[in-house]
């Protein structure tokens, strides 16, 4: 009444709205016209008293503040509320995701997808401080999944001008349109000594955990068999840290298509693609065994040695001469030089 007055049938609910603010706020306000307290009430027993000047009501960790709200009819109906402030929320600090992840859409019909392509645009133009990684969150697991579908493989500067394109109907790269059918059966298909390259695994290892973990294991099972060669990491073969042996070595090579191809396949397999049959072609035939089940981790990685040392020792000492007539590598796509064709150039 201090503050509004008669308020009639809305009295209880005004001071249920006060009390929460003064909770929000952390803060009593005066009561108004108030400044002489009633001689019909014991102040000193009752244990209450009057605000009379704002008063600070902060939030503290060893006690829960309540307030009481009383209303009285005119007609002797009288009620009694009492709130409670409600638990501190609690913080967790963002999960990261992957920044290879696209930015996912889906809808009923071509028109609809379009549609909602022009508002996501829309929504980053109007809001550039948007956490990317939320963005991506919500449009992955946000929304119901449609027919429909599009996929923008770009980073958060380029996705509007690949929005606007999906909304006018018009191809770009990095946008991927599809329309979801009957899913296929998958088979896995992993290759032996196929090309390898310095850093051929750094992108998935720093951009998937998933990936990263399998390549820890493949690294675990395979260190006792190589533990007479030089130290060397598997993850830094993948990363290509300047330090590391080159991934041409034939038991290098093994070893990074062994953690390549089980790395892969794990991380499809978190993304719900998992395999009705695998298939392997030479070394792939190792992994292939392992993602069936026929082979353990550390059986495999026994095997996997022992091959990367019998190829060695039949092929370690080949070197080639000097050539007589101009010869091109269908591998390097160079000319050949000197002692050039060796055990390793073979085994690729």
């Amino acid at each position: 009444k201090s503050n509004i007055g008669h308020a009639q049938a809305a009295a209880g609910v005004l001071g249920v709205i006060k009390m929460v603010l003064c909770l929000l706020h952390e803060s009593l306000p005066k009561s108004l016209h108030a400044e002489d307290p009633s001689p019909h009430i014991d102040w000193q027993v009752s244990g209450l008293e009057l605000v009379r000047e704002p008063r600070p009501w902060p939030r503290q960790d060893d006690h829960v503040r309540r307030a009481g709200i009383s209303a009285f009819g005119i007609s002797g109906t009288n009620a009694h509320l009492i709130l409670e402030e409600a638990p501190a929320p609690t913080t967790r600090p963002a999960e990261p995701i992957a920044k290879a992840l696209p930015l996912l859409l889906s809808a009923r019909t071509r028109k609809a997808l379009r549609d909602q392509a022009a508002r996501w645009a829309q929504y980053l133009e109007s809001h550039k401080g948007a956490e990317w990684d939320a963005v991506l969150r919500t449009a992955a697991t946000g929304r119901s999944h449609f027919e429909e579908r599009a996929a923008i493989l770009l980073g958060a500067k380029e996705a509007v001008a690949a929005l606007r394109s999906l909304a006018a109907d018009s191809p770009q790269a990095g946008l991927l349109q599809a329309r979801a059918g009957r899913l296929e059966k998958a088979v896995f298909v992993f290759s032996g000594q196929g090309s390898a390259w310095p850093s051929m695994g750094r992108a998935l290892l720093e951009e998937s955990p998933v990936f990263a973990q399998r390549v820890r294991e493949c690294e675990m099972a395979l260190g006792p068999h190589f533990a007479g060669e030089k130290s060397w990491s598997l993850s830094a073969v993948l990363r290509g840290d300047p330090e590391a042996p080159s991934p041409q070595r034939i038991d290098i090579a093994e070893a990074a298509h062994f953690a390549m191809g089980l790395g892969l396949a794990a991380l499809w397999e978190s993304l719900g693609v998992k395999p009705s049959a695998v298939v392997g072609q030479g070394q792939g035939e190792i992994t292939a065994a392992v993602v069936s089940g026929a082979l353990s981790l550390p059986q495999a990685a026994r095997l996997l040695a022992e091959r990367a040392r019998l190829l060695n020792q039949a092929l370690g000492d080949l070197r080639s001469s000097l050539t007589r007539v101009l010869m091109v590598s269908t591998v390097t796509g160079l000319e050949v030089r000197e002692g050039e064709l060796d055990g390793d150039y073979w085994y690729r």
